[in-house]
This record gives C-alpha cells, structure tokens and sequence, in this order.
C-alpha cells in the first residue's frame, strides 16, 4: 500500500524566496507560491507531524513535532520523497526550535522549559534551564540576536509567559495577565516588544525592558494560536480557532507607550482552527495554514498596493469640480460604471461623469423629466448609460470608448404604460440589448424593448401579460427568450419570437423571497443551465430543456440540478470567474462580502451603509468595483485581483469526516466517471457535505460544492447507485440526493426528497441505512436504524418521489451502529450491529410487499397495498465482540445460499462470520474467525474486496491493514501507518475483481488521504 496523497491539518508554514514551505502531517510540501506550484512532497517523520519549522541562511531547514527533530538540505527537501533517515527522537515534547546565530548549533526548548543545545547531527552539547522554575510549558520560541544574546520566550500551561536569558540561565521576566495556557510567545525583531495570546482570547503587547503591560487586544472571537510581528515591528499578524487572520497596527503615542489597534480581519478557512502563519515583509503577503488543510497567502496591501483603491467624494467635492452648485437636499440617484468610469444622476436630472484616469467630475447635462425616481442601468460593454423615470420616459446615451464622450442619444415615451417602477436592461446579441419595464398596475403589459447598439432606436417592441404577483428584480436573455425574476423565487421566461404565448413560470424555486440574479453556465443539446440567486442566501441551478411536440410549437419544461443556501446573509448575485470558482456577493448587515463558494473563503468586504443603500457593483479588467453611498458621500471601492494566488492548497473539511462514498461508475467501459477521476463525496462533523473529485493517478482532490443542508453533525454518506446519494444525521435527518454529471464543466447535486421524522422536535440520530432496489424501476427498500434500538424499513416511490413507512420496530435498547440488506435465495435478511457486541438477523420476507429475484437478489415489486407492520422476532444473534460493533460488511456467494460477514469492534477485534441458508431456509450464523486484537484501538471501518477474498480495515490508532482470508481465517499480509488522525472512515474502488488489479482507497479522518492498493 502505498500513499498517493494527503489533505489534512497543516500546523505551520513558512515563506522562503519564492518557496512557500509547510507543514502537512509528516511531510513538508514546498510550492513556488507565484504560481501556487506544488515542487516536491517530501516525508520527514515516520509518524508525527510536522509541528514547527525554522530556517537557517545557509539553505538548512529545522523541522520539529512533538519528539522528533532533524535538520535536511533544502536542496534535498526539493527532491527526494523521503528523508526520513535524519529523524531524530529527543526524550521530551519540543515546543520551539531554532538556529543559532552562527548556524552551527541548534537550540530546542521543551515542554519542561529546558533548553538543549545540539550539533548538526542534532547530538545534545548542552543542557540549559532556569534554576528554580519547574513550569510545564505549552509554547515556546528561542529568540536569536547575537551569538551571546539569546533570549527564551516560555509560554506556560498556568498563564504566565517567562522570559530567561539562555546563555547566563537567569529569568528577566514572568509576564502575567493573561487566564489560562499561553498558546504562543513573541519577541519582536528589535528586542522592544513582547506578544502573547491566550486561552482568554486576547493578545497582550508589553514593554521587554520593563515587562509592563503595554495594550491588550481584544477582536478574535476563539482561542488565538499563533501570531507575529511584521513590517519593521510596526504590525502583528494572529490566527485564532475562529478561522480569521487578523492584523494589528502598533501604535507608538509617546515613548514607551504603545498600543494594539485592530486593521483588517481575514476569513480565510473552515469551522476550526488556523495554526499557522508566516509573513514575506518585502511583498507584504502573508501565508496561513489551517486544520482544514488548506494553505492560503493574503495580500496585506489589498487596500493600497495600486493606490486608487479606494476613493469618495461628498456632493460639495463634486460641486467644486464641476463648477455648479448643486440646490439644497439634493443628492445621487443612481450610477453605473463603464471603461472610462462613472455616470451619475442626482434627485434633479443632472447627469454627471467622473473620470478614473483625470479622477475628475463633469456635468454633462441636466433633464428635468428625470427628476423624478429616477433608475440608472446600463450596457457596461458597449459604454451606453440607461435612464428611466416613473413616468415611462427612457433617456439613452452612448459613450466612445476612448475619450467618454457623448457619440448618440435618444429619448423617447412610452405610451403603453401609466406608470412604470422598475427597468432593467440585458445584453441580448451583437447588433442589440433588451430594455424591459413595467408599471404597478397589474392590468398593464410587461414591456420589452430590443434596442440597437449602434444608434440607440427601438428595432422592435413586445408587450407580454404579467403573471399575479409580478414584480421583476433581474433579467437576463438567451437565444429567444428572456428570462425574468421576481418576488416569491419565481422565474418568468417569454418569448420574444411569440407575444401571445402564455410565459413559462417556475414559482418556488427556493424557500426565499426576491430573486436577485439570473446568469446563464452552461449548455448541452437542448438544454441550458442557469444560476438563480435568492436575496434570503438560496442559489439554484436550473436546467431549461426546449422539447421539440409533434405538433404545435416548442415547450419548455425546467429541473432543479443544485440548491444550496449560503451563511453570509444577503445574496445580491453571483458569478463563475475564469477559473470555473462559484463566486457569490451581497449583505451581512451593512457589510459587503465577495465570497468564493467553491472554495469556502472571502474575497473582500467593505462596510457600506444600512438596509436602504444605494450600490452597484461592475467588473473590471483586473478585478471588480464596488460603488455605494454613505452618510451622503459617494465611495468608489475597486477590488483588484490578488497578485498572487488566493491558494496553495485548498483542503477540505474543518472538522472531521465522518464518512465518505465514491460515485460508482455508470458505464462499464470506462473506469473513470467524470473528466479523469472520479465524484466523491464526504460528510463531517461540520454538518456539511461536500462533493468533488479525485484523479486516479495523481490524488489531486478538486471540491465542487459544499452542501449545508443538514444541521448537525453528518453521521453516514453512501451513493447507492451512480445517480443517487443518501446521507444521514442526528434529528432524524435523512436526504435523498440526486447527481447530475452530463454537463462538461462540473457535476451539480440537489435533494430529490428527506424521510419523514417521527416528532416536531426529533433528537435521534439514524446511525445508519441501507437499500434494495426494486428490479426495473427506480424504487427501493431503505432500513434505517436509530441511536435508541430503532428500527424501521421505507418504500421509496420514485414517481411520487415518496417515503412510506412500511415496517418499524426495536432491538433492545441500546444503540444501532450498522445495517445490511442481505437476499439469500428467495429470503430478505436484515442484518444489524448494536452496542452490545452481537449480530443479530431478521427475517422481513413475509413482511413487505416484495418478493426476491433468487439469481440477482433484487426485488419484485407485485404491486400490493403496503401496510405498517411490527418488526418480527430476530432468527439468530450471536455475539462477536465484547462492546459496540462499528463497521459491518458482507460478500454473498455466487449461489446466494450464504454470506460472509466482516465486523470491526470497539474492543480492537476483527471477527468473520459466516451467514447461511439451510435446505429449509432456516437461518444460522457462526463465527469463522476472530482475532481479538486486530488494532490497538478501535477498529472503525472494514470492506471485503475482491469478491470477499482480502479485507481492508482502518482503526483509530491510524494503522491501515491489508488482511487475507483463506479458508474462512484471516491472515494479515500488510499494514501502513496514516497521518489520518481519528481515521474512521474508508471506501475503496477498484477496477475489476482481479485480486491483481490496482485499487484506490479513500481514507478519511481529521484530514483526506488517496492511497494505491
């Protein structure tokens, strides 16, 4: 066995030239971070994780976690896979490492505040500690400023953070103020200042000649990690359990005083924990690396690296500018953003044009009619600015590209309606752009205008009926229609070839109110698909589908591909940028966020006003800008792309994987079942679900989609065929999902249906499922079991898209961990594993309406009213293990007269039994094989493979075993140690049944592993 790759906590990183170097398990990962370049993975610890990493000038790299150290050639960690022959183990915990000055020696402090001075060959010289000081420590650095002048910064278990002078072995200072342990210590690069953070959530500055208390900082809201100074000492960076990178300035009022003033705070990874951070002073970017694995560089200077970041102007600045005087209580209506920069109008019809090249503002012109709520839109693309009022006048004005002068305008009414409310505009194709409005009077039309682009006249009008409780909010077109949103998450699509045709109407497409943005994605056949967004945070993918009758004309009809709901508050709109990344923006109160969905981290944000704001928000060449009033000022807030990219590694969950399921492949010539590699999914503990795909050659893990609809903590996740995926949770949660992978660009998933629960405050868990599907048809047979000795059985009716309960009953009570279909001959067996170590079988086959195929082991439906019936007796149990059963699985033999059975237990035991009918169908269960001490710990996860001949298990002591069963016993043939911590989960796909042929095991924990078989 071999391991392809890994995702999991990365605890430290560190920048190096253009390398970034982290961290990652018992590696240590090199990437050029200009072109986030993976270089070279290279193993430096047998089994513990990289925890810390100093750098000497001469190219040497001092890595250190937990007991072991070693000290290797860059040149080397450039290279080779594997350096693990430099790994030394020292007798106690290492919290800190470092060269010394000369980097000749190197200095290790640990956990007992005791400092070693070692050799290259880390060979312990000396031995140094603080007489009199028995402190247990939780961090620790070793400060480096001459070759006599070294510094210990003790950070301890009991609050206090004890400064002592390595070489002469006397305490300069014991710091306290803080409450509880002390989880990192910082001297800063000019030896003035002290930093530390603790479990009480603040960071502390204090004076390192005086040990006085300085400043506390208090912003992050969870325990603080790490931290560091930068920029000449003039800044700290930290990174906190609250998943955020904060920046502190260090302000300096007068000599000797000093205090901590939050800047700028970062959300940039998931659930729990960032550990690590490192900033490069001359580029002013800085790299974290977090418990979910991911490694991410921020731009510190993304509010000033281009210096026209961000800018405003109160209607005085704009006044002086412009040589006019704007009348009292005036103010800015509207505005939108074009190449040249901005065209505004106020609350009086004056138009107004700021340059971004001269940063000045003119008055272009004044028109009185559009000084009544007026409404700007525009065509970004083609410079022409859109005006409307709500006495149905339409002022349009193009722009040349160059100089942003005015080449054409138009003006004209529309008699057709009364009034008019809302206009919106669309690009439609290259000689035209649709212009639609309409009035609040429900009786008038839906007016749609196509517009030409070159001299602004109508080239034709469509009036359509408007649906009850029409009330548009954004527009978008494609091919010969146009597709409208509006109140209640409804979608109107008309036809432009066609006025008379009644619109197509999707009502309900998410549980939120205003639709805020349509954008077309993708195409395939006769299909398209678009994003809908939902100001409540709901995003739905449609597929809209032109069938072709017989007669009469094209019909539309509509499915649902994706559904998903953000936690960021309100959504405005989203995109796909040119690196297929889902990009989402909107409100959280009266913060503005860009936030990358595909990959779960912020953008940008930017505080800008109330619930009532007035904003837009344009793309640009090199990023986006954001455009918004506040406290009557007009801000100009232009979001650059960051130079570098946004990540190194993107990681995956923030909390542990409860289970994971590869997406069986749909058709059997091809081993792979998208691009090259395969969809997957896994559930946490972070209530979400997430769905990507792994290469089968390289263990590159790309993630698509994370799924929040669960609200708990995931239990199992299980595909039961190629199409449809089932996860499960505590209160009762059970979701029927369904993959939809015909499109090129990226597979999409939404929930076809959830299980009825049994209350309207459930609190159960369903430990676990299984399904029978129903031959020549789409139903199935689920079993559910529940964390108090449920037991209850569900026909799924595919073209009702219905659960019924058709069987329940109870075990004992104790807990059910696992369940299992089993059909032998014509008997349906329901196999479970509770708490108490036994396997115990029933018998359903007399009780559901369905009969089994003796040769394929599906079942016949024969059509008959299903009733609710109680669960029989079971008709064998046999205790295995001598506490809880956690993994169950089971091989059915060619004949189907028997079955073999793998169960893995909390008492570290590993057992085989063998299931069989008799002549008369009666049932018997006997224990073939047990080894008592399969693992040190609990064995969590075990699948039979190649037809029930080997046997794969995982176990919480992160051990992998390859076992054999020959005979009915079980021989071990190989095992491997994971840096999977907690390891509890594992499924397998394998090319065919060759015992020879290669497989792909997914291993999952804290942290993602790909291994080769």
């Amino acid at each position: 066995m071999k391991d392809l790759s890994h995702y999991g906590p990365a605890l430290c990183v560190k920048f190096y030239n253009d390398y970034v170097l982290a961290g990652y398990g018992p590696f240590i990962h090199v990437y050029d971070y200009h072109s986030a370049t993976l270089i070279n993975k290279c193993r430096l610890f047998h089994y513990n994780k990289v925890h810390g990493l100093s750098l000497s000038s001469e190219g040497k790299i001092l890595a250190y976690g937990a007991r072991s150290v070693t000290i290797v050639e860059l040149e080397d960690v450039l290279k080779k896979e594997s350096l693990v022959d430099f790994e030394r183990i020292n007798s106690d915990w290492i919290t800190g490492a470092t060269f010394s000055f000369d980097n000749l020696q190197i200095y290790l402090l640990t956990c007992y505040n005791k400092v070693l001075i070692c050799d290259l060959n880390c060979e312990v010289l000396f031995r140094k500690s603080l007489g009199g000081e028995r402190s247990i420590l939780y961090s620790g650095i070793i400060k480096v400023f001459g070759p006599d002048k070294v510094y210990v910064n003790a950070g301890t278990v009991m609050g206090g953070v004890i400064i002592w002078d390595l070489f002469s072995e006397t305490k300069i200072h014991n710091l306290l103020g803080h409450e509880g342990s002390i989880f990192y210590v910082n001297l800063s690069n000019n030896g003035r200042y002290v930093a530390s953070c603790s479990d009480d959530r603040s960071i502390r500055l204090w004076d390192s000649e005086t040990g006085k208390q300085l400043s506390v900082g208090w912003s992050h809201t969870a325990r603080i990690w790490n931290l560091m100074f930068f920029d000449n000492d003039s800044k700290l960076i930290s990174v906190s359990e609250d998943c955020t990178c904060r920046v502190w300035n260090i302000i300096e009022s007068r000599e000797n005083v000093a205090e901590l003033s939050i800047s700028n705070v970062y959300e940039v990874h998931l659930i729990k924990s960032i550990w690590g951070v490192d900033v490069k002073d001359d580029e002013m970017i800085a790299v974290t690396s977090g418990n979910d694995g991911r490694l991410k560089l921020i731009d510190l200077l993304q509010l000033k690296r281009h210096g026209d970041e961000e800018t405003s102007f109160s209607l005085d600045d704009i006044a002086k500018q412009c040589g006019d005087i704007f009348e009292k209580n005036e103010s800015i209506k509207g505005f939108q953003w074009f190449s040249f920069g901005v065209i505004a109008i106020t609350s009086l019809g004056k138009i107004l044009k700021y340059s971004d090249v001269t940063k000045q503002w003119k008055l272009l012109l004044t028109n009185e009619k559009f000084n009544s709520y007026p409404i700007t839109n525009g065509i970004q693309t083609q410079n022409i600015a859109v005006f409307s009022n709500n006495k149905s006048d339409i002022l349009l004005i193009k722009f040349s590209k160059d100089s942003a002068d005015i080449i054409e305008t138009e003006e004209f009414h529309l008699d057709e309606l009364s009034k008019t409310n809302n206009c919106l505009v669309t690009e439609y194709d290259d000689d035209s752009f649709l212009l639609t409005l309409q009035s609040p009077n429900p009786r008038e039309k839906f007016v749609c205008l196509e517009i030409s682009l070159q001299n602004l006249k109508i080239k034709s009008k469509h009036c359509f009926n408007k649906p009850e409780n029409f009330s548009s909010s954004c527009l978008t077109s494609f091919r010969n229609h146009i597709l409208v949103g509006s109140r209640f998450s409804t979608l109107v699509i008309y036809n432009l070839l066609d006025e008379s045709e009644e619109p197509f109407i999707i009502r309900r497409l998410s549980p939120g109110d205003t639709t805020t943005s349509i954008e077309f994605v993708e195409d395939k056949d006769n299909s398209a698909v678009f994003s809908v967004t939902n100001r409540d945070g709901y995003y739905v993918f449609i597929e809209l589908t032109k069938n072709s009758l017989e007669e009469g004309p094209y019909r539309l009809s509509y499915k649902v591909l994706h559904s998903n709901k953000m936690m960021k508050g309100f959504l405005e709109g989203a995109f796909f940028n040119s690196k297929g990344e889902y990009i989402t923006y909107g409100f959280k109160s009266s913060l503005f966020y860009l936030y990358n969905e595909t990959n779960c981290y912020e953008l940008a944000s930017e505080v800008c006003g109330g619930s009532h704001r007035l904003w837009n928000l344009a793309k640009i060449t090199d990023g986006h800008v954001l455009m918004y009033i506040k406290a009557s000022r007009f801000h100009l807030r232009k979001i650059y792309n960051s130079i570098v990219p946004e990540t190194l590694e993107n990681g995956v969950h923030g909390r542990e994987i409860r289970d994971i399921s590869i997406c069986p492949v749909s058709n059997t010539n091809t081993n792979d079942n998208f691009k090259d590699g395969h969809i997957f999914c896994t559930a946490s503990e972070d209530t979400t679900i997430k769905l990507g795909y792994f290469n089968n050659r390289t263990g590159k893990v790309q993630n698509f989609w994370t799924q929040r609809k669960h609200v708990s903590g995931l239990q199992r996740c299980q595909f039961i065929n190629h199409k449809l995926m089932i996860s499960s949770s505590a209160r009762e949660e059970l979701f029927l999902w369904e993959l939809n992978d015909k499109y090129n660009k990226r597979p999409y998933m939404t929930i076809r249906q959830a299980l009825p629960v049994s209350t309207n405050n459930p609190d159960l868990r369903i430990m676990d499922f299984d399904v029978k599907f129903i031959s020549q048809s789409g139903d199935f047979l689920l079993v559910t079991v529940y964390s108090d000795s449920t037991i209850k059985i569900w026909h799924y009716r595919e073209n009702q898209n219905k659960f019924d309960l058709i069987m329940q009953g109870r075990y004992k009570t104790c807990c059910l961990f696992n369940v299992v279909f089993i059909a032998l001959k014509e008997e349906l067996l329901v196999v479970i594993s509770p708490t108490d170590g036994h396997l115990v079988v029933y018998n359903i086959t007399e009780y559901v309406p369905f009969s089994v195929d003796p040769i394929s082991g599906d079942l016949v439906d024969h059509k008959l009213d299903p009733t609710i019936s109680n669960l029989p007796a079971p008709v064998a149990q046999l205790p295995v293990h001598q506490s809880g059963i956690k993994s169950l699985d089971y091989v059915a033999n060619a004949t189907r007269t028997s079955a073999t059975i793998l169960t893995g237990g909390d008492d570290n035991g590993l057992g085989l039994s063998n299931l069989k009918l008799d002549d008369s169908n009666k049932v018997t269960l006997k224990t073939s094989d047990f080894i008592a001490a399969a693992a040190s710990s609990t064995i969590t996860s075990g699948m039979l493979i190649n037809g029930g001949k080997e046997v794969i298990t995982t176990s919480v002591d992160q051990v992998i075993r390859a076992w054999e069963i020959t005979a009915g016993k079980l021989s071990l043939v190989d095992k491997k140690r994971t840096t999977v911590a907690d390891t509890g989960s594992l499924d397998i796909i394998s090319n065919d049944e060759d015992a020879d042929s290669e497989k792909t095991l997914l291993i999952g924990g804290v942290g993602l592993s790909i291994w080769k078989k």
